[in-house]
């Protein structure tokens, strides 16, 4: 215990604050990272001495990796967080300034997840400044596009093998701090329906196509898998995010498409989601004739179509009760133990058998918004939950 609070004593405030100003004042937009922020890691890491590994993706962006003790062999754990943020059009707050004002530090990136980021680094840096050295290896892995499903980034890493080996994971995505074990799956896809075209005026000789997909989504709210609930992820979710159509004024529409986003907990697993999906189409074409089917997502619109289950370890596992107890000697409270609604790089690591837990500053119900902001004391908090949790890897 004396080695905990010899290690959290060089932790400085001030400059965890300042970390994440830094970084939020770097426009790391999703598809545009550039290299600011591999550059502004490089010269941390540099400084720390500890080795690196950048790898470019394209020409102007790079996923990238830190590696402090061995980086290769048993005892290795990795921390992530990711360096893309989403576009700060219609923003309420300056996106660039990390302005403190009662208590929280606002700007795109301060929860999701630059936060985070900086609780990391700075733990590191109270690990070297109190000479504690990790049993195996501890790579912190930054990657780009996480916004956009995670090609160039995480699902780069997989492909690459650059997760093999790893004993454990924590993801700093914004959780209020809470253990998250794992994150809901998704069901991410695109539905058309069609109809036949018609003068507005004799509207009655036509089929509208918006008609059509408004019963369909209507039907598609009622289905059962949406009213299973976990007592970690509580009940799906269901988000039809985009909708088009109509060909121009006066005209009955003759297509419809439509985008939904579902978000699956382990007890409805996308096969399940699907045979509802097929048998609810099959019935509104036969009883309605409403002309349903899966399309394509549209162009620009989804990288993909995304049916992933939800990933998750047991409350119980050794390493959610070993990330818990860093927990506790840092904070001196008990976590709470929950489940992330969101899909992240945990989902991943889980599917492979590595165990994975989301931990970081900041509210998921403010990423994204117009007036993002992390809490200060949960952005302190957080490099000592870190650094406790390193002392003990």
């Amino acid at each position: 215990m004396a080695d905990i609070d010899v290690l959290l004593s060089k932790i400085d405030d001030d400059e965890v604050i300042q970390v994440t100003r830094d970084m939020v004042a770097i426009p790391s937009i999703t598809h545009h990272e550039g290299m600011e922020m591999v550059n502004y890691l490089e010269r941390w890491f540099k400084d720390l001495k500890i080795p690196m590994r950048i790898y470019p993706y394209d020409e102007n962006r790079a996923n990238f990796f830190a590696d402090y003790g061995t980086d290769s062999g048993p005892g290795r754990f990795m921390f992530n967080g990711h360096q893309d943020i989403k576009p700060v059009d219609g923003m309420t707050v300056d996106p660039y300034a990390g302005e403190i004002r009662d208590g929280k530090m606002y700007g795109r990136g301060t929860c999701d997840m630059k936060g985070g980021i900086a609780g990391v680094l700075c733990a590191y840096k109270a690990m070297v400044r109190a000479g504690i050295k990790p049993k195996g290896g501890i790579s912190f892995f930054s990657d780009i596009e996480e916004e956009f499903g995670g090609q160039a980034g995480y699902y780069w890493a997989r492909r690459e093998g650059h997760f093999n080996g790893y004993e454990g994971l924590i993801s700093c995505e914004p959780t209020e701090l809470e253990i998250q074990i794992g994150n809901r799956g998704a069901y991410a896809v695109s539905f058309a329906t069609k109809g036949r075209s018609a003068h507005s005026g004799l509207a009655h000789l036509g089929v509208n196509a918006i008609h059509n997909m408004a019963l369909f989504i209507n039907e598609y709210r009622k289905l059962p898998y949406l009213q299973v609930e976990n007592p970690w992820f509580g009940k799906p979710t269901v988000n039809f995010e985009k909708i088009e159509g109509g060909l121009y004024l006066s005209a009955v529409p003759d297509r419809c498409q439509a985008c939904v986003d579902s978000r699956l907990i382990p007890e409805t697993p996308p096969e399940l989601v699907q045979k509802q999906v097929d048998e609810l189409m099959e019935r509104l074409n036969r009883e309605h004739g409403i002309n349903v089917s899966e399309v394509p997502q549209p162009e620009g619109w989804r990288s993909g179509t995304a049916k992933n289950k939800a990933e998750a370890i047991p409350a119980d596992h050794p390493f959610t009760l070993r990330v818990a107890k860093a927990f506790k000697q840092a904070l001196g409270t008990e976590p709470v133990i929950g489940g992330c609604p969101a899909v992240t790089i945990a989902m991943v690591l889980i599917e492979r058998g590595i165990p994975a837990v989301i931990c970081g500053p900041g509210s998921i119900s403010k990423a994204h918004t117009e007036d993002e902001f992390v809490p200060v004391d949960e952005l302190l908090k957080a490099p000592r939950i870190y650094a406790a949790l390193m002392a003990n890897m």
